[in-house]
């Protein structure tokens, strides 16, 4: 599989910051429309065997969000570090597993919101 950073909810002056911040790291990059939110993550990020789906999405999200696909552990340090340097703050993000590749984009939102606060909770 393709390294692909899937990017959600980025302005157009934070977009082109992180699409910089990423470059680097010779991977695939896919600005996700609003429209396509109802569509699995495995399709979104180009994997063999996963059809899109037909219509748009009824359920949105406002947050800025990012799923790494194909990355490995250092990959995803490597995104980590690229962020930092820039001083890119991004709260939501995750890895795309063999599970979450079939979550749409508002259930992974959703799931990587919760755990976001329920880490941030604990340290408040």
């Amino acid at each position: 599989m393709k390294k692909t950073v899937l990017l959600f909810n980025f302005d157009e002056k934070r977009l082109p910051l992180v699409k910089q911040a990423i470059m680097p790291l010779k991977t695939g990059i896919k600005v996700v429309e609003k429209k396509d939110f109802h569509q699995v993550l495995g399709y979104l990020a180009d994997i063999p065997g996963f059809q899109a789906i037909e219509g748009e999405a009824t359920e949105t999200f406002d947050d800025e969000m990012l799923v790494m696909a194909g990355f490995t552990g250092s990959d995803v340090n490597a995104l980590l570090m690229a962020l930092k340097k820039h001083k890119l703050r991004v709260d939501l993000k995750a890895v795309m597993t063999m599970t979450n590749s079939l979550w749409d984009c508002v259930k992974i939102h959703d799931a990587v919101k919760a755990d976001h606060e329920e880490m941030h909770k604990n340290n408040a």
